[in-house]
């Protein structure tokens, strides 16, 4: 309940623009920003928005195809990998439970296991977010640099120069 919450909200913030005052001087009253439509591609608060509820979503709408499965099998690692040392935390606190219930105590190297297993699980929840917020900024960062033609004489160079170890050239 509170993580639906939390991602509601957390979407909301990346969706909303707030403006303080309105500009009278310009003439031209913009388009209505439609969410749901695919013909107007690379508008980036729609690629923020379509991120943002389906991962990998926005790349689509952004037409780079061959991010969206990269982009699932980050987060397909991230949650095989949390789920996988979830059940050996709970497998190993319902040992202790039973060690504890015949009187005995777990050994030191079964809870520095254990321990390891909560923080390598931890790691991976932390690693799921961060793949999910990467990928919402690809998708807005591609939108707003589509129309940018890159395919000029654009160069850079590392060259030994005399008298230094490593210079750096570029052209644009």
């Amino acid at each position: 309940m509170f993580r639906s919450a939390l991602l509601g909200i957390l979407t909301l913030i990346f969706c909303l623009r707030l403006h303080a005052q309105t500009d009278s001087s310009s003439k031209e009253p913009k388009p209505p920003l439609r969410l749901f439509s695919f013909a107007d591609p690379h508008i980036p608060t729609k690629a923020t928005i379509y991120a943002a509820v389906l991962p990998g979503l926005g790349q689509l709408y952004n037409r780079k195809y061959w991010k969206v499965p990269v982009v699932y099998a980050a987060m397909g690692t991230a949650t095989y990998a949390m789920l996988h040392y979830r059940s050996i935390v709970r497998d190993s606190n319902a040992s202790f439970r039973l060690q504890y219930q015949n009187g005995k105590t777990p050994s030191a190297y079964a809870l520095d296991s254990r321990n390891q297993a909560r923080k390598s699980r931890d790691f991976a929840i932390l690693a799921m977010g961060a793949i999910y917020v990467l990928q919402i900024v690809d998708a807005t960062v591609d939108a707003h640099f589509y129309k940018i033609n890159i395919n000029e004489n654009l160069d850079a160079r590392l060259n030994p120069a005399p008298g230094s170890l490593i210079s750096f050239h570029y052209t644009f």
